[in-house]
């Protein structure tokens, strides 16, 4: 399984976290030794020290550059050098019941090898690594070197630990991982849901405003079946049907998508504009189908024939469509919420694209359907 980003974010500062402190470790222990204590070969521990600080320096500046095959077979080489040179290096009666340069420079680089090789190798290295250490004090001190062997052991504990921590460490980045892609997921679950949702609607209200609003119209008698322009009115209302819903940003003439929409309904129609406004396409469908429902409610329920459309910009900048009638009016304060011409394809439509819709009447004094859309 590939690594998810929090996981190959924190192994990348696992990695170059280890080799800083292994540097640093190293640096700091064998230089202060070398200065503090008397060798029993002095120019050789110099050479020694001086030689693998250079190393370490160069190792920890390509593990962040990005490290070749062959540098860590290479250092393991090197430090198993280091260990077998203590025969060179250390004091002339060496003990080993307390730390050296040699111990901790050793104790760092197996510890740190687990946080940037695989287990495998780290394992093996670790221990080709303590047995050259142990190699080391057999040949310096034959007589005591069993005394190092508590200490090689621990070694072996230290590296133990150090790969539990780092796979504990790489769990929880996968966790983290893990709990992201889920919550991901269920975004992009419910993005989809939204959409479909939102189609359904679309779909419902165009149902609503086109197909059932025209064959009410037949039914209730406010126009007659026989009408010649109810075929065409038809076949416009199976296109709207049968077409996805509008969800271009291309900019359009608003003022001529709502002279074709009028031209269909049998009403005569006064025009107030200001201008030409453009608007983007889904915000002039919106509009466009807000205008037919709210014409076409004048049809069928306000007792006459004529109706007033007026397209203007108020002073924010906003886009304000509004359709009145000096019809029968009604009282919006009665009217069920759950009336799909109103509450849907009307209110709701408006604010699927950011805009609104008021409603005004009074019974006696006609209608004012105001829609408007601030995106503008």
């Amino acid at each position: 399984m590939r690594p998810g980003s929090a996981e190959r974010e924190l192994t990348r500062l696992v990695l170059r976290f280890s080799v800083l402190v292994r540097g640093l470790v190293i640096g700091v222990t064998s230089l202060t030794s070398a200065v503090a204590e008397q060798a029993r070969e002095p120019v050789v521990t110099w050479v020694v020290v001086v030689a693998f600080c250079a190393w370490t320096a160069w190792y920890t500046y390509a593990m962040y550059r990005g490290a070749p095959r062959w540098l860590v077979p290479v250092d393991v080489a090197l430090v198993c050098g280091v260990c077998v040179a203590q025969v060179w290096t250390s004091v002339p009666e060496p003990t080993f019941d307390g730390t050296t340069w040699v111990l901790a420079l050793v104790s760092i680089v197996v510890v740190a090898y687990q946080w940037h090789v695989g287990p495998v190798f780290g394992a093996a290295a670790s221990g080709v690594i303590v047995v050259a250490y142990l190699g080391g004090a057999a040949l310096t001190a034959p007589g005591t070197w069993t005394d190092a062997l508590p200490l090689g052991s621990w070694m072996v504990v230290e590296a133990v630990l150090s790969r539990g921590m780092f796979v504990l460490l790489r769990r929880s980045g996968r966790r983290a991982d893990q709990i992201v892609e889920r919550e991901e997921q269920a975004r992009r679950d419910a993005a989809v849901a939204a959409a479909r949702r939102a189609d359904e609607q679309e779909y419902l209200a165009a149902l609503h405003d086109t197909a059932s609003a025209t064959l009410l119209m037949v039914g209730t008698g406010v126009v007659d079946g026989r009408d010649p322009w109810l075929a065409a009115q038809a076949a416009r209302d199976l296109d709207v049907i049968g077409r996805d819903p509008e969800r271009s940003d291309h900019p359009v003439d608003l003022v001529r998508m709502l002279r074709e929409t009028a031209a269909h309904v049998p009403l005569r129609v006064t025009w107030l504009t200001e201008g030409e406004p453009r608007v983007p396409a889904r915000v002039a469908a919106a509009l466009c189908h807000g205008a037919r429902e709210a014409l076409t409610n004048v049809v069928r329920h306000a007792g006459v024939d004529e109706a007033t459309v007026s397209v203007r910009r108020d002073g924010g900048g906003a886009i304000v469509v509004e359709v009145c009638d000096d019809g029968t009016g009604f009282d919006p304060d009665r009217v069920s919420g759950h009336r799909y011409g109103v509450t849907r394809s009307l209110v709701a439509r408006m604010a699927r694209t950011g805009g609104s819709t008021h409603i005004t009447s009074r019974p006696g004094r006609g209608t004012a359907v105001h829609m408007e859309w601030s995106g503008a």
